[in-house]
């Protein structure tokens, strides 16, 4: 996930990191850890979901580690993903956000699992994936099945990209995208940010679980406004997280014609449904479970 900020003083950056902290730790209630969140602790904490499976390849000297991903309802798919390693904290927090180093999120395996399933839609297309952490899953998997023209990987925290860079240079995963052109970069939104080379580039955008700071929804609607062709789509994947969707919904209506969904697949409904009615404590349907935004730019 990501979203901008203005340079601020070393006192005061640290109070902006202690309050993200504490949002974020909220956030995660029903971990298994108040304080901290590994990055071992992925989709997998969610087994229920069971669209994406892995297995441990590797460990790399400085703790990374490579994951096998294949997907049970699209048999012989298979892409290699690093993950960072490391713990979160309030000092992990300081600078630009850096959620997306910590976990993969539901949102973003949920998406990912609806953009393989209706991959011929981006067939020659041009897709965007904004603020996708350290894997850009939805992404990198639409690289491997689509047939769209280009996939750009981004997110705004340096560190992600970088990882993103070496998934991409992954020799295994580089024999998959066929023809499709796949890059990565670093993309933030903001005030003071610009983009003019990627002004109109894009058919269709997609974003997971970046609806989470209040001081970044405006500008990130602003930002998909910019990059997207007239009548292109961005499909976005949240959960309510309390008011911060419909916060979002109510800034983008300004600009593009939306449509919300909670039943956007069978399969993920009917395990909702099956987590919210199982009395576990470790599921909670306003921080869990994604809904389906999609906003569709004027022609």
């Amino acid at each position: 996930m990501s979203k901008s900020e203005s340079p601020v003083p070393g006192n005061n950056r640290k109070a902006i990191a202690l309050q993200r902290w504490r949002i974020l730790r909220q956030a995660l209630k029903g971990s298994s850890s108040s304080e901290t969140c590994t990055s071992d602790v992925s989709v997998r904490r969610f087994a229920g979901y069971g669209l994406l499976k892995t297995e441990k390849l590797s460990i790399t000297p400085e703790g990374s580690v490579w994951y096998k991903y294949s997907a049970p309802n699209h048999p012989g798919f298979s892409m290699s993903v690093r993950h960072l390693p490391g713990t979160i904290d309030a000092s992990t927090l300081l600078g630009f956000n850096n959620t997306g180093n910590v976990c993969v999120w539901p949102a973003e395996e949920v998406m990912t699992d609806y953009c393989m399933k209706n991959s011929e839609q981006f067939r020659d297309c041009s897709v965007c994936e904004l603020g996708g952490g350290m894997t850009c899953l939805a992404g990198l998997a639409l690289a491997i099945v689509s047939k769209a023209t280009s996939i750009l990987l981004s997110d705004g925290n340096e560190e992600s990209v970088q990882n993103l860079n070496v998934i991409l240079d992954y020799e295994e995963n580089q024999s998959k995208f066929g023809n499709t052109d796949v890059s990565s970069r670093l993309i933030r939104w903001g005030s003071d940010t610009k983009h003019e080379d990627l002004e109109v580039k894009f058919d269709f955008v997609l974003c997971a679980d970046c609806l989470f700071f209040d001081e970044g929804r405006d500008d990130l609607a602003d930002l998909i406004s910019d990059i997207l062709k007239p009548g292109g789509t961005a499909i976005l994947f949240a959960p309510r997280r309390g008011s911060t969707f419909q916060a979002f919904r109510d800034i983008a209506q300004k600009q593009f014609q939306i449509d919300v969904k909670e039943m956007y697949s069978l399969e993920v409904w009917d395990l909702h449904c099956k987590m919210k009615s199982t009395d576990s404590g470790l599921y909670d349907e306003n921080i869990h479970f994604p809904l389906l935004m999609t906003l569709k730019k004027p022609s």
